[in-house]
């Protein structure tokens, strides 16, 4: 049986003292009452002087700290003064039938050892029936009758049933030991891997923040070899960009450029060339040590030595479009781990790389549908503006005079040229400015000439008879410095909106200086209304309200919108439904014109 090693046998020895002073305490104890109460006859004084003996026993082994540097030394010490003690306590303090039931006392000494060992418990079984021999030969004499006995043959029969009961008990309690170790051990273990999980985790969410923060493919690769280097302690990193149809790779971002690997950076190198890049299109992380690392191009690593370097592929469809390559001058103490972080970051990034080259293709498709859409809106144009001068050369009779229903049916399709033409025109303003080219130009307006001018202009046919249109201009207004074309393209839409859904009643045009000095124009009717629903989609393009009727695509409101954002200003809506609509657009207040002049004037005279 094995030993305990020596720091629990030291654990022992000071339970082995504490018992012991409970074990004296409670003897004396009970020789005190048996001795008050004349039950037995039992001897106080060498009782109590054991007694004392084994408890001084206690105190030195509790006290003297050099005591634990030889642990199994004072073990076999202590058991020895117990059996002295108990052995002379015994003979001088109970004699005949009350030393024979005094003799399981023997077991405070059989148990400890027992627990430790089963050699230890029947040699102090042993021990113990050596006492009890002698304790018999001198009480009985020493005459072979005397140890044909049964009160000689009982006790050290007794002794060795508790060694082997004691050992039992301890094996299995030390094999529950063993199963709680090791549980502890797998838990410990598990708490060491879910702590890695976690750190992981976190890593990783970092990451995911990091790179989703920028679509930007250039950005994006910046960003994740960055990233890569910071969270794995890395010597090295780089990203490569693989092109699978010509079998080729580059280097997109490395750590620390220098000169050189600017140079290379340019340079596409066959896969076929580097034999673990290739490896990379069936297997996701290469691993190189040793010579392997040390042989990548010094020109990739700004010439420093790597002594580990590993490779992650970055995936699209199945297909390898990339990797990245982490080297380090000594290996990471945990190198599992860092290729798992790595592992986890790659199809982060796979996903990221991919939504940015979606979002490139995007960009690319809007490019090419802008560009669609003016060519195609400028090819009909012409020949709608050709059709239109037509249609007004008839309405004026300059070919000829025309009876009624040719003229009513001449004058249906201008109308309908004139919406056509409209919408293209919406719809080539529109695509300026998705493309941005829509020009900007600012100069002094005067809405008391401009609007006005606006209501002037209005085809009759977008006004029913039934409906008046009002212009109402509020005192005080000033001059704007805004964009006179698109404003009145803004306002003109209004106008057209309001119109076309209102049957009778009124329509009004009206600006006013608002208490913080704004100027607000406002466009309303008296016609269906809105339902509560529909405005939050209203300005959406292509989207109308359904069941309203009115024609049209839906882009007048949305353009309305998008030129208010480029003139800085903004719009608001109230409706009723069955009372009318009122569209409030707010621009910013009137320019001083005296004030920028003086300005003017001082500039140049600084000038």
């Amino acid at each position: 049986m094995a030993r305990a090693p020596d720091l629990d046998l030291s654990t022992v020895n000071r339970w082995f003292c504490v018992t012991r002073l409970r074990a004296t305490g409670a003897i004396a104890f009970f020789a005190i009452a048996t001795n008050l109460l004349g039950i037995g006859d039992l001897r106080l004084v060498p009782t109590l002087a054991v007694c004392v003996v084994l408890a001084g026993v206690s105190a030195v082994g509790l006290n003297v700290r050099q005591l634990e540097r030889v642990p199994r030394a004072f073990f076999y010490a202590q058991n020895l003064a117990d059996l002295i003690g108990i052995t002379v306590g015994l003979h001088y303090s109970a004699q005949g039938l009350a030393g024979v039931l005094f003799r399981p006392i023997y077991a405070l000494t059989i148990v400890p050892a027992s627990l430790l060992s089963f050699r230890g418990g029947l040699g102090m079984a042993a021990a113990a029936s050596v006492g009890h021999t002698v304790l018999h030969g001198l009480e009985r004499g020493w005459v072979p009758v005397a140890f044909a006995r049964p009160e000689f043959v009982a006790p050290p029969f007794l002794f060795f049933l508790i060694a082997q009961q004691c050992f039992f008990y301890a094996r299995h309690l030390r094999r529950k030991n063993d199963l709680l170790e090791t549980l502890a051990h797998r838990l410990e273990e598990s708490g060491a891997r879910l702590a890695a999980e976690v750190r992981r985790s976190g890593a990783l969410v970092e990451v995911a923040r990091t790179l989703s923060s920028s679509l930007e493919e250039h950005e994006l690769q910046e960003r994740l070899n960055s990233t890569v280097r910071q969270h794995l302690r890395a010597d090295w990193t780089g990203t490569f960009q693989v092109e699978p149809e010509r079998a080729t790779f580059r280097l997109v971002a490395v750590t620390d450029p220098d000169a050189a690997v600017a140079d290379v950076r340019r340079v596409e190198l066959p896969l076929s060339g580097w034999e673990p890049a290739q490896r990379l299109a069936i297997q996701a992380v290469v691993v190189l040590s040793g010579d392997e690392a040390r042989r990548i191009p010094a020109h990739f690593t700004s010439g420093g030595a790597l002594g580990t370097l590993v490779l992650a592929a970055l995936y699209r469809d199945e297909v390898l479009v990339g990797f990245l390559a982490v080297g380090w001058v000594r290996p990471p103490e945990e190198l599992q781990g860092a290729i798992e972080l790595l592992t986890g970051i790659t199809q982060h990034a796979t996903v990221v790389m991919r939504n940015a080259r979606l979002l490139e293709e995007v960009r690319q498709a809007s490019a090419m549908k802008s560009e669609f859409v003016g060519a195609i809106s400028h090819e009909l144009r012409s020949p709608l503006n050709v059709m239109l001068g037509y249609f007004e050369m008839l309405l004026d009779g300059g070919l000829g005079a025309l009876h009624a229903e040719q003229a009513n049916a001449i004058e249906r399709a201008r109308r309908y040229a004139v919406a056509l033409n409209e919408m293209i025109a919406s719809l080539l303003d529109l695509n300026r400015l998705e493309a941005g080219r829509l020009p900007l130009d600012r100069v002094q307006v005067d809405l008391e000439q401009l609007l006005p001018q606006i209501v002037r202009e209005l085809p009759e046919s977008w006004r029913s008879p039934g409906v008046e249109l009002r212009t109402v201009l509020g005192y005080g207004l000033r001059p704007i410095e805004t964009d006179p074309g698109k404003l009145k393209t803004v306002i003109r839409n209004l106008l057209h909106n309001a119109l076309k859904f209102t049957v009778e009643g009124q329509v009004t045009l009206a600006a006013r200086v608002t208490p913080s000095g704004e100027t607000a124009i406002s466009v309303s009717d008296t016609g269906h209304g809105i339902p509560a629903d529909a405005i939050a989609y209203i300005f959406d393009m292509f989207r109308q309200v359904p069941g309203v009727g009115g024609g049209g695509v839906g882009l007048g409101l949305h353009l309305v919108r998008r030129l208010l954002d480029v003139l800085g200003g903004r719009i608001a809506v109230e409706s009723q439904l069955g009372h009318g609509t009122c569209f409030t657009i707010t621009l910013a207040g009137p320019t001083d014109v005296a004030d920028q002049a003086d300005e003017g004037l001082g500039q140049r005279r600084a000038g």
